[in-house]
């Protein structure tokens, strides 16, 4: 007879990569940290904003070298290391207590740790198992965001309580307790990954046989990535700059996170019915507009509704990327081709943050950064646009868009 485990067993891998990601969603909940930190280390907002900038490009080289990783240490040993990085990443941020510490320990090792682990839970949910392809990386997406809304609020609470440094020190155990589990998760599922697949050298590698993929994608990710996520790194500060409430302030961060949770389950869903490139082109053009109409008419109401439509468009970006790579070149490549567009985040996410700060510093209000990232995202929407209408090589064509 089979045991109530042994039933469940299947499943593992999914639990793994969604609690992979409610862990590392403290990336999203960035922006609580903000303004104390400031006061704490006496910096002014574009030197706190470097720090997810840093943790955002850092990221991109863990998702680089990800599939390299995994010819040294099977999945979860990988999973267990990188929860260790993690803890201590988090350490050196709080009890540090300087700028540099918080460059070093939040920006680089945390950075290289959650892109490492953003690809484990990439790669999990990728192993064979009961819930459909699409639906289970659309699951796995949307838990980073889910992650984001419950750690929002009990950081804003613990910063109150105790300070960031004590509040990033508390975030280490719970991290490292997050990754633990999931790596027990993956060893008792007995599944592997699939196999990698595809040519080594510098062109096949880096561009692939299809280079018109990854340079369209390449591009249209940069663009969405710096718009993105310089509306999540300063989603409380730009509510407080446009003369929200404390609540509504801490409802920003909670509200792009809701956003992306649902965008993360419907976006695999949507490649399925729509193509991957439709799907694409269409979250520049929602981010622009939203955007657009947050700068015509600044406000509360509208800041929250944009900052909302941004995370939700950025949730059906995270799970449509890996759906239409999958489409592209099959699902044993997407570690090492997802790994190499994962670049253009990490220079979205250097960007984005650090500018939208820098902008705020001189100007004193967040309007010129607003009207910048809005172009960022309908330039993001035609680079997308530009995408090979055919996914798999010998696949019909699919009707013009």
């Amino acid at each position: 007879m089979e045991t109530p485990r042994a039933g469940l067993r299947p499943y593992f891998p999914l639990a793994a990569g969604v609690l992979i990601n409610l862990s590392t969603g403290i990336l999203y909940a960035w922006s609580v940290f903000v303004a104390p930190l400031e006061a704490s280390l006496g910096a002014d907002r574009a030197t706190v904003s470097g720090a997810q900038s840093l943790c955002l490009f850092t990221a991109t080289i863990g998702c680089f070298v990800m599939h390299r990783l995994l010819r040294w240490f099977t999945l979860p040993q990988l999973t267990l290391v990188t929860g260790a990085v993690t803890a201590a990443g988090f350490a050196l941020a709080g009890f540090g207590q300087s700028v540099a510490a918080l460059y070093i320990g939040y920006g680089v090792l945390f950075g290289f740790a959650v892109g490492v682990v953003y690809f484990v839970a990439m790669t999990a949910a990728s192993i064979e198992g009961p819930v459909r392809p699409s639906i289970a990386m659309s699951i796995n997406m949307s838990a980073v965001a889910m992650g984001g809304i419950a750690w929002s609020p009990g950081l804003a609470i613990l910063i109150e309580a105790t300070g960031p440094e004590a509040t990033f020190g508390v975030t280490a155990a719970v991290s490292f307790l997050a990754l633990a589990i999931a790596a027990g998760l993956i060893a008792l599922s007995r599944k592997t990954p699939p196999p990698a697949t595809g040519a080594s050298g510098l062109f096949q590698d880096m561009l692939t046989d299809r280079p018109r993929v990854v340079i369209m994608i390449f591009l249209g990710f940069v663009c969405i990535a710096f718009t993105a996520l310089a509306v999540i790194g300063h989603a409380a500060t730009m509510m407080a700059a446009w003369g929200a409430s404390s609540d509504q302030t801490q409802l920003a961060p909670m509200l792009s996170s809701a956003g992306y949770a649902i965008g993360g389950l419907v976006g695999g869903l949507l490649v399925d019915a729509l193509t991957g490139r439709r799907v694409l082109a269409g979250v520049g053009l929602v981010m622009g507009v939203f955007l657009l109409a947050l700068f015509l008419a600044p406000g509360v109401a509208m800041g929250l509704a944009a900052i909302t439509a941004v995370g939700m468009a950025f949730g059906v970006l995270a799970s449509a990327h890996p759906v239409t790579i999958a489409g592209y070149y099959g699902a044993g490549a997407l570690p090492r081709v997802f790994g190499r567009i994962a670049i253009a985040y990490g220079l979205g996410g250097l960007l984005g943050p650090f500018s939208a700060g820098a902008i705020y510093d001189a100007d004193q209000h967040y309007g010129s950064a607003v009207i910048l990232i809005a172009a960022l995202a309908f330039l993001g929407a035609l680079f997308y646009a530009g995408l090979p209408r055919r996914e798999r090589l010998g696949a019909p064509e699919r009707p013009a868009a």
